[in-house]
C-alpha cells in the first residue's frame, strides 16, 4: 500500500510539472472517451435496453399484414379495432394475457391540476396494462379489469411526470386532475423508468379505456356518434400480448389467427371478392421497436464514427506518452543503475497512465452526460437517456483498456534504456530510435487516413443537410406560428361555433395579418390519404396513383400560409355549412385526373359519395408531410362542410417574431375555455424542420467529428514533428554549419508531414469511399462518390499537415548550429 501511495504521489508531481502535457492529454480523452460515452448512451436507451417490465422476453407487440378493406387504420399494421381486442383477450391457453392502449392524441392533450391548464401527453389502456406487463408502482394502486369495464375516472401518472409537475409530492393521490375537461382522480404513480410502451415518446399520465365522446381515440371526434369503442371500422388500438407460460410465439400465433381472422370481420360483413384476410405476426417487445427503424442506422453509423475519434484520441495521448517519456530515458536508465527492478518502472509507469486516465475519464463522464441530454433534444427522443450500469460499463471498459494501452505504449522505451544509457553525454542523442521514428510515423499515417474518412463522411452529410434545408417549400415560411386546440364540444356545430368565435378573436389581436385553421398540422408527417371519385367515377389511372391526400381547412387557407393560388379563389368565411360544397386541389391533382381541362367546376367526392365537392380553385405543389417529400395530388374542403370537427390546429401569420405572439393568444383561448392550453405551439418553420431531425442531427454530429478530428490529428501531428525536431537538433545544426540554408531546413520539416499526409490519403480515400456507399440511403442531392468532397476532404488533410508542420520547421530553422554542436 505504501509504495502504491508513493507511486500516486510521484506520478501526481510528474504530472503537474509538465502542465501542458497534462492538459492536452486529459482534454483529449474527455473528447474521445466523452463522446463515445454520450453516443452509446443514446444507443443503449434506443436499441439495447429491455423495457422495464417483469420478463420482458415473453412480451410481444401485435401485428397485421393489412386491415381488412373498408377500415380506417392509424398504423398500416400495428393497429386493430375494440373488437378484435376483445376476442383475443378472451381466449387462453395462447397469452396470459393480452393488453391494449391508444393514445388520447397525436400529440397531446388539454391537462390541469388546479388552476393554469396544461398540455400532457396520455394513454388510454386495457384494465391489465399494469399487472400484465409487470410495472411496479411506486404508490397507490394500478387498474383492474373492472376499471375498465367501469370506464372508471381514474389515472395513474408516470414517475417522470411526478417529479416534474408535482415535486414528488405524495399527497398527489386522490387529487382531481382534467382531461379534456373531464375529472378523474389520480391513484397511482408508475416506478422509476417506466415511461409507456410507445417508442420515441415518454407518456405522462394513463386512464382506463374510456367510451366518452370527450376522450375518442386520438382526439377524433366520434363518427356518427360512435367512439372508438363501437366503430369496428376504425382499427386505432395497439395490442401486447404477454406469452403463457411454455408457450413458444409460432403455436401463439397457430391458436390466435383463427379468432383474429373471424374477429377482423365483426360489424364489417363478409370479406369483398378478391381480398385476403388479414395474417396476424408477433414481434419482439423487449425493446420499442419502433426506435430501430427510426433511429438504428443513424446510431449505429455514429457510434462508428465516434470510435474513429476515439482511435485517434488515444493514439495522440500514445504519441504524446512516447515522447515524454524518451525525454525520460536518462532517468529510467539512471533508476536502473541506482537498483531499481524493471516491474517497478513499469508499475510506476502504470501508475502514472491510471491517474492520467482517472482526471480524464472524470472530465468525459461530465461532457458525456451533457452530450446525452443534448442528443436527445436534437434526436426528438422523449424516452429517459440516463446513463445507466451497462453505460457505466461501457465506460469503464474504455477506461481500463486505455490506462493499460498507456502503461504498456511506453515501457519498451523504458526497459531498453538499460543502465548504461547514463553515461553518455548528450541527451539529443540519447533518445534516437529509427524503430520509434517509424512507429509515429505510422501512427501519423493512420490518423491521417481516419481523418480523410471522417472528413468525407460529414461533408456528405453536411452537404444533404444544406440541400435539405434550401427546398423550396411552395409557400412563405417566415412569420408563421402554429399551435393546437381540442375544444370541449359535443357537436359539430358547437365545434364550429367555438373556432369561428376563436378565429374571429385572433384576427383582431394587433401584430396578427391573418388567421386559419386545419385539421391536420402541416410538418408533422401526419395526413389522411385515400381515393377520390372525379365527376362521379374513379379517375382511369393505376390503382397507385389513385391516392389523394385531404386536409380540412379553415378561410383563408392559401392566403395565410402564401401558397400561390393558380386559378380561382382561396376559402372564404361564406363557405358555410349551408352554401355549396366546395373544394380547392392542387395542380397535380390537375395535371393528373383532369388533364387539358379547365378544372374549375369539376366534382369531386368520397368513393361512398356521401361528400361531393366542386372545384372552386386550384393552388401550387407545396410541401405538406416533410420537407423531403415528393408532390402527391392533394385536395382541401372547408371544415364547415366536411367530416365531424375536433382538434384542430390554428395558423397565424404575424409580424414580428411569430413566437411573441403566444401570449396574447393564450389569453384570447382561455377567455373562451380556461380549461383549454396551447398544444406544441411552434413556428411553422421550426416544425418543417422537425421532419429533418434525424438528418439535422447526423450531420451537426458528423460535423463535430469532423472537426475533432481534424483538431486531434493536428495536435498529433505537431507532438510528433516537434518531437522529431527536438532529436534531431545536432543533425540540423551540422546541416546548417557545412552550408544549409533555413528555407531548405523548413522543406525537410514540411516534407515529412506531406509524405505522411499523402501515405495517410492513399490510405483514406478507399476506405472513404466504402463510408461513402453506405450513407447512399441517408444522402439527399449529394453523389457517395462526388468528387468536390473529396477533393475538400484531401485539400484540407493537407492544410491540417502544413499548418501544424510550420512551428517546428519555423523551430528547426532558428537552431543556432554553434549551440547545437557544443550541446553535443
Amino acid at each position: 500500500m505504501t509504495s502504491l501511495l508513493n507511486d500516486l504521489r510521484y506520478s501526481y508531481r510528474q504530472l503537474r510539472k509538465t502542465p501542458g502535457f497534462t492538459v492536452v492529454c486529459v482534454l483529449t480523452l474527455a473528447l474521445g472517451i466523452g463522446a463515445n460515452t454520450a453516443v452509446f448512451s443514446v444507443m443503449n436507451a434506443v436499441l439495447l435496453k429491455s423495457l422495464p417490465v417483469a420478463d420482458p422476453q415473453r412480451v410481444v407487440n401485435l401485428r397485421t399484414s393489412d386491415p381488412p378493406r373498408r377500415t380506417g387504420t392509424v398504423g398500416w399494421n400495428t393497429t386493430f379495432s375494440y373488437p378484435v381486442y376483445d376476442a383475443l383477450r378472451r381466449q387462453t391457453g395462447a397469452m396470459s394475457a393480452v393488453l391494449a392502449y391508444v393514445p388520447l392524441s397525436t400529440s397531446k392533450v388539454a391537462v390541469r391540476y388546479g388552476a393554469e391548464p396544461e398540455e400532457a401527453e396520455g394513454d388510454m389502456v386495457s384494465g391489465n396494462f399494469f399487472s400484465g406487463l409487470g410495472v411496479q408502482l411506486v404508490r397507490g394502486h394500478g387498474f383492474t379489469e373492472q376499471d375498465e369495464a367501469a370506464h372508471a375516472p381514474l389515472t395513474v401518472i408516470s414517475y417522470n411526470y411526478w417529479t416534474r409537475r408535482f415535486s414528488r409530492n405524495p399527497d398527489v393521490l386522490g387529487k382531481t386532475f382534467y382531461i379534456n375537461g373531464v375529472p378523474t382522480t389520480i391513484v397511482g404513480i408508475t416506478g422509476e423508468g417506466f415511461e409507456g410502451a410507445e417508442a420515441g415518446d415518454s407518456t405522462d399520465f394513463w386512464i382506463p379505456l374510456q367510451s366518452r365522446q370527450e376522450l375518442n381515440a386520438l382526439g377524433n371526434p366520434p363518427e356518427n356518434g360512435k367512439t372508438y369503442i363501437t366503430n369496428p371500422t376504425w382499427w386505432c388500438i395497439q395490442l401486447i400480448g404477454r406469452l403463457a407460460p411454455g408457450v413458444t410465439k409460432e403455436r401463439a400465433v397457430a391458436q390466435l389467427q383463427p379468432v383474429f381472422q373471424s374477429a377482423a370481420y365483426i360489424g364489417l360483413g363478409d370479406p369483398e371478392p378478391g381480398e385476403k384476410r388479414p395474417i396476424l405476426s408477433f414481434v419482439d417487445a423487449k425493446n420499442f421497436t419502433g426506435y430501430d427503424m427510426e433511429y438504428g442506422k443513424p446510431l449505429r453509423m455514429l457510434m462508428a464514427m465516434v470510435g474513429v475519434v476515439l482511435l485517434i484520441a488515444l493514439s495522440n495521448v500514445v504519441m504524446l506518452l512516447l515522447a515524454r517519456n524518451a525525454t525520460r530515458q536518462r532517468e529510467f536508465s539512471l533508476r536502473l543503475a541506482l537498483g531499481a527492478r524493471r516491474k517497478e518502472l513499469f508499475r510506476q509507469l502504470l501508475t502514472e497512465s491510471m491517474l492520467l486516465v482517472a482526471i480524464g475519464g472524470g472530465l468525459a463522464w461530465l461532457f458525456a452526460v451533457i452530450a446525452t441530454k443534448a442528443l436527445g433534444t436534437w434526436a426528438k427522443i422523449e424516452s429517459s437517456l440516463a446513463p445507466d450500469h451497462t453505460v457505466l460499463f461501457f465506460t469503464f471498459s474504455i477506461l481500463i483498456l486505455a490506462a493499460l494501452l498507456f502503461g504498456l505504449a511506453p515501457l519498451r522505451a523504458a526497459l531498453s534504456s538499460g543502465p548504461g544509457l547514463v553515461l553518455k553525454t548528450s541527451s539529443a542523442t540519447s533518445n534516437t530510435d529509427a524503430g520509434k521514428s517509424r512507429v509515429g510515423k505510422l501512427i501519423v499515417a493512420l490518423q491521417m487516413a481516419l481523418c480523410v474518412v471522417l472528413l468525407v463522411g460529414a461533408g456528405l452529410l453536411v452537404g444533404t443537410l444544406r440541400n435539405l434545408e434550401n427546398i423550396p417549400l411552395g409557400m412563405r415560411v417566415d412569420g408563421l406560428v402554429v399551435f393546437g386546440v381540442q375544444p370541449n364540444t359535443h357537436s359539430t356545430p358547437e365545434a364550429i361555433t367555438f373556432y369561428q368565435t376563436l378565429t374571429n378573436k385572433l384576427r383582431a389581436l394587433p401584430g396578427v395579418e391573418s388567421v386559419t385553421i386545419m385539421e391536420e398540422r402541416l410538418g408533422s408527417w401526419w395526413s389522411d390519404n385515400f381515393s377520390m371519385m372525379v365527376d362521379g367515377k374513379m379517375p382511369d389511372v393505376p390503382d397507385s396513383s389513385r391516392t389523394v391526400r385531404n386536409n380540412v381547412v379553415g378561410p383563408d387557407f392559401f392566403h395565410t400560409l402564401g401558397v400561390p393560388i393558380l386559378e380561382g379563389r382561396d376559402f372564404a368565411d361564406s363557405d358555410t355549412a349551408a352554401s355549396p360544397p366546395v373544394a380547392i386541389i392542387n395542380e397535380l391533382f390537375a395535371q393528373r385526373f383532369l388533364p387539358n381541362q379547365n378544372p374549375l367546376g369539376h366534382r369531386i367526392g368520397t368513393d361512398d359519395g356521401k361528400f361531393q365537392f366542386t372545384v372552386v380553385g386550384v393552388v401550387k405543389n407545396h410541401k405538406y408531410r416533410s420537407i423531403d417529400e415528393e408532390p402527391i395530388p392533394m385536395a382541401w374542403v372547408p371544415y364547415t362542410q366536411g367530416p365531424p370537427v375536433g382538434k384542430m390546429h390554428v395558423e397565424l401569420r404575424v409580424h414580428g417574431a411569430p413566437l411573441a405572439m403566444l401570449p396574447a393568444a393564450r389569453k384570447v383561448l382561455q377567455e373562451i375555455d380556461p380549461n383549454l392550453p396551447l398544444i406544441d405551439p411552434i413556428t411553422q418553420r421550426a416544425q418543417y424542420e422537425t421532419t429533418i431531425s434525424r438528418q439535422l442531427l447526423f450531420a451537426r454530429l458528423a460535423g463535430f467529428f469532423g472537426v475533432l478530428a481534424v483538431v486531434l490529428v493536428a495536435t498529433g501531428l505537431y507532438g510528433t514533428l516537434v518531437y522529431r525536431v527536438n532529436n534531431r537538433t545536432v543533425e540540423i545544426g551540422v546541416r546548417m554549419a557545412v552550408g544549409a540554408r533555413r528555407g531548405q531546413v523548413v522543406w525537410m520539416v514540411l516534407r515529412d508531414s506531406l509524405i505522411l499526409t499523402a501515405v495517410g490519403v492513399v490510405m483514406g480515400v478507399p476506405l472513404a469511399l466504402l463510408v461513402g456507399k453506405s450513407l447512399t440511403s441517408s444522402l439527399y442531392g449529394v453523389k457517395p462518390f462526388d468528387a468536390l468532397v473529396y477533393g475538400l476532404a484531401v485539400l484540407g488533410v493537407a492544410v491540417i499537415a502544413v499548418v501544424a508542420s510550420m512551428v517546428p520547421a519555423q523551430r528547426a530553422a532558428n537552431v543556432d548550429p554553434l549551440t547545437a554542436l557544443r550541446a553535443e
